[in-house]
């Protein structure tokens, strides 16, 4: 007969049990973000690299040609509603221009924050948007260039499986090839691709990359209500009161109105040219924007003196994982009247 041996200190056991069964879930809680880290690690990777030009018609019959390059899916649109096809060569220089502003040699880049936000351009498991992929359209002229506009409600309905695209994507502005405001000068053409990448590219692969700009960088009014607390707003709102981003063309130019994230956005792409100090290289008007954007402020110089926010801004959240372009390699890549070669690789 076997002996029974009785416990003679339950409430110790039960409490040694909880404690057991509440490292099992620590350890299990730490699998799982191990997982996630592993995951995004592993699409980081991939996405890091630069494809090639593939004929593809699954987003949408505007589109007949992808591109994935860093993380972002770029769609080319082809001969449809009445316009032409948007030639490779301008695809390759839109690709070119991503690895150039998502360049891991750069000296200033802290590699596992750029692969951090590249991951997050993809949609990797665990980041801000995880299972929808950065998008990046361009066409030809502009909008109003295809019958009907794709860029409407009507139109997007019009152009079958499109508007299926836009649902599993992220996506901000269009890229244009020989836009119908552009004058066609290289400088024009720098400035419509670094600006409009910039716009994708600050809006879905910063905030998170490097730890707190997940919201320091809430640039969407409409999902966070604080929005006008956090510093991207608040770095916005000193360069309004220091006359240096004039916003008065911006709906009714009230920084808490409706246009709110359309200001955040340019905001952060005026900032981020400023800082690199492209804005007196490329724009037009002698290198000015004013006055949308004053002269002051179009050096790191000025912006530290005029919007010391804003360059904090820049250096915390911005610096680490963007690289800046070399002037004379941009040059080299756009010539007037559509000349000059991407010098295009893919990885």
């Amino acid at each position: 007969m076997r002996t029974q041996i009785p416990l003679k200190h339950t409430a110790y056991t039960y409490r040694y049990s909880v404690a057991l069964n509440r490292h099992h879930i620590l350890f299990f809680c730490m699998v799982l973000s191990a997982l996630f880290t592993w995951q995004g690690a592993l699409a980081a990777d991939a996405a890091m690299k630069a494809g090639t030009i593939v004929v593809d018609d699954s987003n949408g019959v505007w589109f007949d040609r992808s591109l994935e390059v860093r993380g972002i899916q770029i769609v080319v649109a082809g001969a449809v509603g009445g316009q032409k096809s948007v030639p490779n060569k301008w695809v390759e220089k839109t690709a070119q221009t991503l690895k150039l502003l998502i360049n891991s040699s750069a000296p200033n880049i802290e590699k596992t924050l750029q692969k951090r936000l590249v991951a997050i351009l993809e949609g990797a498991p665990g980041t801000s948007h995880q299972g929808y992929k950065t998008g990046q359209r361009i066409g030809y002229g502009g909008g109003n260039s295809y019958r009907p506009n794709p860029l409407r409600d009507n139109g997007v309905r019009h152009y079958k499986g499109y508007e299926a695209w836009l649902d599993r994507t992220v996506q901000k502005d269009m890229v244009w090839y020989k836009n119908v405001d552009s004058l066609h000068t290289g400088d024009d053409d720098i400035v419509e691709l670094l600006e409009h990448l910039m716009h994708t590219i600050h809006s879905f692969g910063l905030p998170g990359a490097v730890n707190g700009s997940l919201d320091a960088l809430t640039w969407d009014s409409e999902r966070r209500r604080d929005y006008h607390k956090q510093e991207l707003w608040l770095a916005m709102k000193e360069a309004i009161n220091n006359s240096v981003f004039n916003v008065s063309d911006y709906g009714n130019g009230d920084p808490r109105g409706h246009m709110s994230s359309v200001m955040m956005t340019e905001y952060m792409y005026l900032l981020n040219f400023s800082m690199w100090e492209f804005g007196k290289e490329f724009w037009g008007d002698g290198g000015s924007l004013a006055p949308e954007w004053s002269n002051k402020a179009r050096t790191a110089k000025g912006v530290r003196k005029h919007n010391p926010l804003g360059y904090t801004l820049f250096m915390t959240y911005f610096n680490p994982v963007l690289s800046k372009p070399d002037i004379k390699t941009l040059r080299r890549m756009f010539k007037n009247h559509d000349r000059g070669e991407s010098g295009y690789v893919a990885e």
